[in-house]
């Protein structure tokens, strides 16, 4: 009887320590046909679509309880191309690789790639989003810079409603601790129905083809070894320029209905050592939820361009869901933002997702398509 009390004993404390220490997989699949316009506006093309309305992923994350409320977590993303398999030539891991400390008392700081809070806001900012909203007009306006390398991410706790990220991209260059920098940061108040959320950032300029000090490349750049001297040198591949983004917005929400409406602000030069070009849009949302059903529609606007997308989602289940989708993206004549009527994943190996695909001045482009979503 000793014994079985004490094995038994022996397993819960096992079972205990188990419990504290978890590693989850995850994931998400997004495919469907689309009709495209093409690049001329004549007529559209039938194509297969990945990752209109969600990002295809697989990922790792993990967490351990350290006792005292204190929590250590890491996670790692990889994206998954479904038209063919590939991944993405910037990196296997290049979405999510990083570890971190989180308490609840005192907030969370991670270090490793991560994303943007100026695009994790804005992605939140219109009811019924996805790839098709968000990443088509950030894109388009100039301020798609979705990950930041080198960080240094911290998250506040949630005091009052109130929220807060602060990140920063480090230069990897010793001659220089801006070049190439980014600091990003973000706000957020929720409260009920009721949210207001902020985000920024500032990019730092970085020339091509110079040489930095370090093993670890920046934002741009291909690690080399001088095997005379044992050192490890950064080349920058292509210059990054200095850019300034903001965005606010809110969003409300009455019963089924929620309202949304945002203002973008982005200032960025298109030459290194470049004046500073400034480019501004709107964007405004309604969702509206009934049983299983998700309706959402959005307009952005940039000077005379304009974005429209409608969605009709069925919940089969609350991890699969059919979506329908319509976009038309119609661009002045002269416009220097030009939209997308919707977006597809990223990336271009082993092949590029869909040829001929370009936002076009002084054409009328749609995207009308039906597809799944499944997510583990």
């Amino acid at each position: 009887m000793k014994k079985s009390l004490i094995a038994l004993a022996a397993l819960a404390v096992v079972s205990a320590a188990s419990a504290q220490s978890t590693v989850t997989i995850y994931g998400q699949l997004d495919a469907g046909i689309y009709s495209l316009g093409k690049v001329d506006g004549s007529k559209n093309a039938l194509v297969y679509g990945d990752g209109a309305a969600f990002s295809n992923v697989v990922g790792f994350k993990g967490f351990e309880d350290l006792g005292n409320g204190l929590a250590a977590k890491f996670q790692l993303e990889s994206d998954i191309q479904t038209n063919n398999g590939g991944s993405n030539a910037a990196g296997m891991f290049r979405r999510q690789a990083n570890v971190s400390l989180a308490s609840a008392a005192m907030g969370e700081v991670k270090l490793g790639v991560t994303n943007n809070p100026l695009i994790s806001t804005f992605g939140l900012l219109m009811p019924v989003a996805g790839n098709m909203v968000s990443t088509a007009s950030s894109t388009a306006i100039g301020f798609a810079d979705f990950y930041t390398k080198n960080a240094v991410t911290y998250f506040t706790p949630n005091i009052a409603g109130f929220s807060g990220v602060l990140q920063r991209g480090f230069s990897q260059n010793l001659d220089s601790e801006s070049a190439g920098s980014v600091t990003a940061y973000s706000l957020a108040y929720v409260n009920g129905p009721l949210e207001v959320r902020y985000a920024g950032q500032d990019r730092k300029e970085a020339a091509a083809g110079t040489a930095v000090s370090g093993a670890n490349p920046g934002a741009v750049g291909t690690n080399t070894f001088n095997a005379s001297t044992g050192a490890a040198t950064v080349v920058a591949a292509t210059a990054s320029f200095n850019k300034k983004t903001n965005v606010l917005g809110a969003k409300y929400t009455i019963g089924q209905y929620s309202l949304a409406a945002a203002y973008i602000s982005n200032e960025a030069a298109t030459t290194f050592g470049g004046a500073m070009v400034k480019k501004t849009a709107t964007q405004v949302g309604l969702g509206y939820t009934t049983g299983p059903w998700t309706l959402g529609t959005s307009l952005a606007s940039a000077e005379s361009s304009t974005l429209l997308n409608v969605q009709a989602r069925y919940a089969l289940s609350k991890r699969t869901n059919p979506i329908a989708m319509y976009g038309s993206a119609k661009n002045d004549a002269n416009a220097t933002v030009k939209f997308l009527p919707t977006a597809f994943n990223t990336g271009t190996a082993p092949a590029v997702i869909i040829n001929g695909l370009a936002a076009t001045a002084g054409v009328t482009q749609t995207a009308l398509g039906l597809g799944i979503t499944h997510s583990f």
